[in-house]
């Protein structure tokens, strides 16, 4: 019930905009994306591929890369046991359930202004002078860096010309004595030399947990970002230099206690038996944590990055040229203590972690037409290494565990290319293909008195095609065919201290992914329709185990996830904008190792994988007057059921969360006055956790419902 009321709060917050408006900057005019590396309109790019833009993310209350699940459909993406700078993603199964740690990699690639990150820590980046997001699934192993096995995530900073001005300030104040700032300034600084600077600062002073054990509240952040960019472009060169710092400062993972009902029935401690489908229910209070753990987590990223472009004839030489630095401490308790004594509470698995990562990459493009136009290619190199450490001291039930040291070193290298030829003006064959190798290398010290070491090498390597087809049944209306291969590499254990397991390999994972699409427009642009359905076929699949106090990542077998994923956006009048993005998947073990967890559990789902996803709302605008106008908008997301444990003993239930907006704007929209609220409804929202033993049970929570009063400028 809690879900159908919520659905119909959502629906009504939609329901209630207006039906009479003036025309916004929001119409449904042609989207330009980047995805094939290239400028590509949104409606004629054969992939399937969300693009957010900068009205959007105010919009659709988009403050962080967490919150971009909220427009994209199929995409899982929720706070992990690390610090809120970290998240879990997943994206048509492809899962990465451990990124605080310096040996896991991601299944969905994450670029920022086509840098791609090797590190989740310091991931969830805050919304600051963004242009524009693009979120491609199904696997990119034909055009982009590392790891894109499931889709990658793009998020394109703003870029001065020396054409263009603006400078853009916003304050807001709002729940949990939160302050949020920021400005950016661009415009051009001597012929065709722009620059640019954006800071963002966030600091929220009170937490929205109660710690029991340390009898005071929990969960506050802070946040700073800043960006310089200089831009030259005089139409046959370009260069864009830019350089960016962030520093994220909190309170850590804050998992809650929670217990299941019948706990017994479902997870019995002696036998390590879990049985599928435990639900977390709480008695009071859900946002509660009895840990005496002083948790706390602190990532800091510098980036630099250069990137050049030559126009010689019809061909465009690139050169991507970055380097990023990483650094990133967390300490939490895993399980969220225990209380032993009505006073009296002791942490479980009391973890610090210290590590830091540095990457550098080099990526060399040409790209051309041929054949008077009927081909378009693209040829390019890619060169990544980077070279990190990480440590642990561990506690296990207040019992001290010797220092885990760990180094890594990878270097991974490429070459790509991909064409596109015309076989008549409305059909087109795409043919592409990459191959990657990664060498990576794996060190381990864990002190006295264990004194054990480890020393690995390792090398991988694939050949990931893709051959497409593309046919336009009109100016408004195209679909595409396709076939292509995602990989990601194996790699070593960082979360175990047993010597066989620390001393183990696991392989790479790889992918057929099968899709077929259709975009189509009507109604002169007011109605556009993007409909995809897919097929993975997932082979070697990696997974976290579960051995006690560790956690190794091995191949468990393969698996097949299928589903169909649909994006409309619509005006039906003048200044109201509506949006809907609907997903259904199903994902199945096809094939398990009877040792791994899923196979002793008889689970049958992969984790991560929501059976349908709803996102709808819109916006609206009007007039008041001559000097002022209103706007209003909402959205609804809904996310169903879906285990969040490989061994399925953790059914996450569905949730609902809806935001709302209502705003006050000068009839040129240089100041805007804004209220918004986020979780309207106030839902309690489990993410994931841990309930196998020897822990008790304890889960990710999403804050409560929270308000936010922002004043804006735009010039």
């Amino acid at each position: 019930m809690r879900t159908v009321r919520a659905l119909l709060c959502g629906a009504a917050v939609v329901a209630a905009l207006p039906v009479m408006a003036q025309e916004t900057d929001q119409s449904n005019s042609e989207i330009l994306v980047t995805a094939l590396r290239t400028t590509t309109k949104l409606q004629e790019t054969p992939i399937a591929i969300t693009a957010v833009g900068q009205a959007d993310l105010e919009n659709k209350q988009i403050a962080n890369a967490q919150d971009i699940a909220k427009a994209v459909p199929g995409l899982t993406l929720i706070p992990v046991s690390a610090n809120p700078s970290t998240f879990q993603l997943a994206l048509r199964g492809g899962t990465e359930q451990t990124p605080g740690l310096i040996v896991s990699e991601p299944a969905v690639g994450l670029y920022v202004d086509d840098v791609y990150r090797g590190r989740l820590q310091g991931s969830n980046l805050q919304m600051a002078d963004i242009e524009r997001i693009e979120v491609l699934r199904g696997p990119q192993g034909t055009l982009y860096g590392r790891n894109t096995f499931s889709g990658a995530l793009k998020v394109i900073t703003r870029t001065p010309g020396a054409n263009d001005k603006w400078f853009n300030a916003s304050a807001g104040y709002g729940s949990y004595n939160e302050f949020r700032g920021d400005a950016s300034v661009g415009g051009a600084l001597a012929g065709n030399l722009g620059g640019s600077l954006a800071v963002f600062y966030r600091n929220q002073d009170d937490g929205w947990i109660f710690n029991r054990a340390q009898n005071r509240m929990v969960g506050r952040e802070n946040n700073f970002v800043g960006r310089a960019k200089l831009a030259y472009d005089d139409g046959t060169l370009k260069v864009v230099a830019s350089a960016s710092y962030a520093k994220d400062v909190n309170d850590g993972y804050l998992p809650v206690n929670v217990s299941f009902v019948p706990d017994a029935a479902r997870v019995n401690y002696a036998t390590r038996v879990f049985t599928r489908n435990a639900r977390p229910v709480v008695a009071g209070d859900p946002f509660v944590t009895s840990s005496p753990t002083p948790s706390r987590g602190e990532t800091e990223v510098f980036t630099a990055g250069l990137d050049l472009s030559y126009q010689v004839g019809a061909v465009t030489l690139r050169s991507i040229t970055a380097y990023v630095d990483t650094t990133d401490y967390f300490r939490w308790d895993l399980a969220a203590g225990l209380q032993v004594a009505p006073t009296v509470f002791i942490s479980t698995f009391d973890r610090g972690s210290a590590s830091s990562a540095r990457q550098w990459s080099q990526e060399l493009q040409a790209t051309g037409a041929s054949l008077n136009d009927k081909l378009t290619w693209l040829l390019g190199v890619y060169y990544f290494n980077e070279q990190g450490t990480q440590d642990f001291s561990d506690a296990f039930f207040g019992f001290q565990l010797p220092l885990f040291v760990q180094r890594t070193r990878t270097d991974s290298y490429a070459a790509f290319a991909q064409a596109n030829y015309a076989l008549s003006e409305r059909t087109s064959l795409t043919l592409g293909g990459r191959y990657t190798r990664d060498d990576k290398r794996f060190d381990a010290t864990i002190a006295a008195p264990t004194n054990l070491t480890a020393g690995l090498n390792a090398s991988f390597d694939a050949f990931t095609p893709k051959l497409g087809l593309e046919h336009k049944f009109s100016p408004d209306a195209m679909g595409y065919l396709s076939v292509s291969r995602g990989f990601k590499a194996g790699g070593f254990n960082g979360l175990s201290r047993a010597p066989a397991v620390l001393n183990a390999v696991y392989r790479p994972q790889t992918v057929w992914a099968y899709e077929a699409g259709l975009k189509a427009e009507f109604l002169d642009r007011k109605l556009r329709t993007n409909l995809a359905v897919f097929v993975n076929d997932i082979d070697n699949l990696q997974q976290t185990a579960q051995r006690g106090t560790d956690f190794p990542q091995i191949n468990v077998g393969s698996a097949r996830v299928w589903g169909v994923e649909l994006e409309l956006t619509a005006r039906p009048v003048p200044g109201l904008d509506l949006f809907s993005a609907v997903a259904y998947n199903n994902g199945r073990y096809t094939r398990l190792d009877p040792a791994a967890d899923a196979a002793t559990s008889g689970a049958r789902d992969i984790p991560l994988v929501s059976d349908w996803q709803v996102r709808l709302g819109g916006t609206f605008e009007q007039p008041l007057n001559e000097r002022l106008l209103a706007r209003i908008g909402g959205n609804m997301n809904y996310t169903g059921p879906y285990n969040a444990a490989v061994t399925n003993a953790l059914v996450v239930a569905g949730w609902t969360r809806i935001d709302a907006f209502a705003a006050l704007a000068t009839a040129d929209k240089r100041w805007e006055l804004n209220l918004s609220v986020q979780n309207l409804t106030d839902q309690v929202t489990y993410t994931s956790g841990i309930v196998g033993p020897p822990f008790q049970p304890a889960l990710n929570v999403l804050r409560p419902r929270t308000w936010m009063t922002t004043l804006k400028f735009k010039y």
